[in-house]
């Protein structure tokens, strides 16, 4: 994969209207499992949220876990088991598996934490070279998403990740909405400073 970076004012080497280019190569591993787990990290942290703000507003255990944003989508719960089941059929797919079936978890705090850590634990012993090649294989999509074939890396990019980051994003809407003191640190999770810089 090459990044090119488009660099505005006067290049010492280059001709300022002339992109530079670095070659970055991420394997789909990388760019797979370690950024799912730690959007697991952020889910988790969110049923912590979503408890905190009901003993906050003195409502009932697990009342939040029945809100969703409008009549037709998910729940706030649902929206963790749901991922955690598209997580298991997208990984398996990329390691040329069987879809297992989805799983059904029960609308509690303890059962939603079990269940995401579950599927943690899954995605941490996956080995990088069980979907080394899952960047040659296509993938069959189905509706309600659309019918069709992927290629590896469009099945990646357009399907897998925006998918399992579109749960993650509407529970956050949900907790945003109901009340609760979170922002774009909390959804971004526990980022470590070994880039350098701070985050504003």
């Amino acid at each position: 994969m090459t990044i090119r970076f488009d660099l505005s004012g006067p290049v010492d080497v280059h001709s300022a209207n002339e992109p530079m280019e670095f070659g970055v190569s991420f394997s789909i591993y990388e760019i797979t499992v370690p950024v799912m787990v730690h959007g697991l990290n952020v889910m988790d942290d969110y049923l912590d949220h979503a408890q905190a703000l009901e003993r906050t507003k003195g409502v009932e255990p697990g009342r939040i876990l029945r809100e969703r944003l409008v009549p037709d989508m998910l729940t706030f719960g649902e929206q963790f088991s749901v991922n955690c089941n598209k997580v298991d059929a997208h990984m398996a797919k990329l390691m040329q598996r069987d879809v297992p079936a989805p799983r059904n978890t029960s609308m509690m705090y303890p059962a939603l934490k079990r269940r995401i850590l579950e599927t943690r634990s899954f995605l941490q012993n996956v080995q990088p070279d069980e979907i080394s090649g899952a960047r040659s294989h296509t993938y069959e999509l189905t509706p309600p998403i659309v019918r069709g074939w992927f290629g590896g890396d469009d099945y990646i990019r357009h399907l897998v990740l925006p998918d399992f980051f579109f749960h993650i994003s509407i529970a956050h809407a949900i907790l945003r909405h109901l009340g609760a003191k979170i922002g774009k640190r909390d959804y971004l999770g526990n980022l470590s400073q070994q880039s350098g810089g701070d985050y504003s």
